[in-house]
């Protein structure tokens, strides 16, 4: 049964599955990247699906071609970072892909839609678009319902202590886990603690973060947030480790940025208030008592 195929319906079709894939990623594995990087993702994900259009070739290469355009989403979609926890959104966002093949295999194979084409990854139907608005909220509800289950794994506890170490110099400090701490650095996507200015003059030699020689030495990057007062950035920089101890153990990683608040955190009854990714990604060394 021959299928007629409009490259626009192709590409807008495929982009938004890529980006629904990412955002479940996203939600599955709590890292809450950026939603510019998740959209320019998607656009490539609905360029690759003109790889239907491609001369027969070998299923090796299409499967290559498959694990390499995958890779390119995940790291455009949500930075570099570390090798683990780019192992560990990969990984994701197969298993979320099996999850859409399989659905759309079954639908496919059982209703046998006259206006459908399924190939690899690619998938291309004449859909009514308020049916496919309403099945892709649907398939977000389902993952935001595991994000739930997950997320009564997290850390029972709440109160750290965080010490911070650059070159032969040490900084320490009470530290919360703040739920509400979604901040990460543009273009590596690592997680952000945040942490008041006083905690870290012995450790900076009372340097300011934004003069020239500190930002250069540094290498300072600002970085984005969001206030009741509005959005403004905050000076962060890359410490050689951070070890976070709590009654259960230590978390210790060098996969993470320190951004500097000029006013107290919490009116001073913290030091710091630490990103929630630090407690489940990967990318840590857990180290039990």
């Amino acid at each position: 049964m021959r299928v007629v195929v409009y490259a626009d319906i192709l590409f807008v079709l495929n982009a938004y599955v890529t980006f629904a894939l990412l955002l479940a990623t996203d939600l599955l594995c709590r890292v809450h990247g950026s939603r510019l990087r998740r959209t320019a993702a998607a656009l490539l994900g609905g360029a690759f699906a003109f790889v239907i259009f491609l001369p027969p070739c070998p299923k090796l290469l299409l499967a290559l071609l498959r694990l390499l355009a995958a890779a390119v989403f995940v790291l455009v979609a949500f930075g570099r970072g570390s090798r683990k926890r780019f192992l560990m959104l990969y990984a994701v966002f197969f298993a979320v892909n099996f999850v859409f093949a399989g659905l759309m295999f079954a639908l496919w194979h059982t209703l046998r839609p006259k206006s459908m084409l399924y190939f690899g990854s690619v998938v291309y139907f004449n859909i009514d678009t308020l049916l496919l608005v309403v099945l892709t909220v649907l398939c977000y509800a389902l993952f935001y319902v595991l994000h739930l289950l997950l997320g009564a794994r997290a850390p029972a506890h709440s109160l750290f202590r965080l010490t911070i170490t650059l070159g032969r110099k040490e900084a320490s400090c009470s530290a919360f886990l703040d739920s509400g701490n979604r901040l990460t650095e543009p273009f590596s996507a690592l997680p952000v603690i945040v942490v008041y200015e006083g905690v870290l003059r012995d450790l900076l030699d009372g340097k300011n973060l934004t003069s020239p020689d500190c930002a250069a030495a540094l290498h300072v990057r600002s970085i984005p947030c969001h206030a009741l007062t509005g959005e403004g950035t905050l000076p962060g920089f890359r410490p050689d480790e951070v070890c976070i101890r709590g009654p259960d153990g230590e978390i210790r990683t060098s996969d993470v940025y320190i951004a500097v608040a000029s006013t107290p955190l919490c009116g001073g009854d913290f030091g710091a208030l630490l990103h929630p990714n630090l407690m489940e990604e990967m990318n840590v060394i857990l180290c039990e008592k």
